[in-house]
């Protein structure tokens, strides 16, 4: 939310003062654009921005979930032609359901052209393109070409709730310009001689800020939690191997279950089922489903209401129900999730969307994870395929 406050006000300067007001009257309508996988927050943020859910495009995704820059820049140019005035990109490094990571080099070639402010989403899965050694990640964060991060340590790096930071490509600054209001009852400028008593280069860093060292005035709070205590002890504790190591192995174990998924099916008369992995994973999530060999011969050849034969529109159901059987035993603790997959049509910049039935989703993250909880996840949800659909 503060990125996208500070890219409207950095854009509609009117606006600090005059409010949406001010847009409305010169007939100004600022245009949104994010992933069709991004987390629900930049809707919630573009609500309490005003700038409306309708003015929130959401940019088709390619077979594996990264958004589409071809057709950011083709609904880019509609909305310019149609009156609206785009000015925020909402990337993604690690959507919240497939781990995904938006090709940001290519999204910031529209955003450079076009002038838009590029923002990416890192809530989760950030730390990998910052930490990860490159030979186990390889999808990097472009230096110099986006204009804001989020990264929350609390998730991947393992640090306690809550922990979430805004990086800033270009300093407090244009934060403290587009948002602050200086009050001058706590907010203070530094005094003119600091500079000569400053040992470390204190001085020009914090002018490189904006001037304080005190970012207050430069957001929406006031009074806030020590975020950056909690990454700080843990970074000192722990060292930046740790986070390498940490993130390293998560990524190995989420190739590895794939590799076991992919692996598993044997003969027909072996096994009760076969796995089906849904894409190979870009980060720490892998998500899958597994059909058993008696639902897959009751539906063979069966319509459906659309008169469809596709066997996909029963395996979300087969999926809850493993789930929720695996979870009844209190040994494991399953999730499922859907997203949706898009196909381009004849029609520029127009798309078929198509949802994907529930797959079972797990990001891995947790050091204590070994080879042999992999395989227990496995069993869990064939046995529980037997106790449900055994013929």
């Amino acid at each position: 939310m503060h990125a996208l406050m500070v890219a409207r006000n950095q854009r509609f300067p009117e606006i600090k003062h005059g409010g949406i007001v001010a847009l409305a009257k010169a007939c100004v309508r600022p245009v949104i654009f994010t992933s069709a996988h991004a987390h629900y927050s930049i809707e919630k943020s573009a609500i309490a921005a005003g700038i409306g859910l309708d003015n929130v495009i959401c940019v088709p995704t390619d077979d594996c979930g990264c958004m589409n820059p071809v057709a950011l820049r083709e609904l880019a140019h509609k909305e310019i032609a149609a009156g609206g005035t785009p000015f925020f990109v909402n990337a993604t490094a690690g959507t919240t359901v497939l781990g995904a990571f938006d090709p940001l080099a290519e999204i910031a070639d529209v955003c450079e052209e076009l002038g838009i402010w590029l923002h990416v989403d890192g809530s989760w899965g950030s730390p990998l393109a910052l930490f990860a050694d490159p030979s186990v990640f390889e999808y990097p964060i472009p230096a110099g070409r986006i204009n804001s991060l989020t990264i929350n340590p609390h998730k991947l790096l393992g640090v306690p709730l809550q922990c979430s930071f805004l990086l800033m490509r270009d300093g407090l600054g244009v934060m403290r310009e587009t948002l602050g209001l200086n009050a001058s009852y706590l907010f203070h400028s530094a005094p003119e001689d600091d500079e000569s008593a400053d040992g470390f280069g204190l001085h020009q860093q914090r002018q490189q800020l904006g001037g304080s060292w005190d970012f207050g005035d430069a957001t929406m709070g006031c009074g806030r939690r020590p975020d950056a205590i909690k990454i700080w002890i843990s970074w000192r504790y722990y060292g930046t191997k740790y986070f390498s190591d940490r993130v390293g192995r998560a990524r190995q174990l989420a190739v590895e279950f794939a590799d076991m998924i992919a692996s598993r099916n044997t003969t027909r008369t072996s096994e009760s089922g076969d796995w089906k992995l849904f894409i190979r994973p870009q980060s720490t999530c892998v998500c899958f489903w597994f059909i058993p060999h008696s639902e897959a011969d009751r539906h063979a050849g069966r319509k459906n209401n659309n008169g469809s034969t596709n066997p996909q529109c029963w395996w979300g159901d087969v999926t809850k129900a493993l789930c929720n059987r695996v979870n009844a035993t209190g040994k494991l603790l399953l999730d499922y999730a859907c997203v949706d997959r898009f196909a381009p049509t004849s029609v520029p910049s127009e798309y078929n969307k198509n949802t994907v039935p529930f797959f079972f989703r797990i990001p891995f993250n947790s050091p204590g994870v070994t080879v042999d909880t992999l395989e227990a996840i496995l069993n869990s949800i064939e046995l529980a395929a037997r106790h449900l659909y055994s013929n």
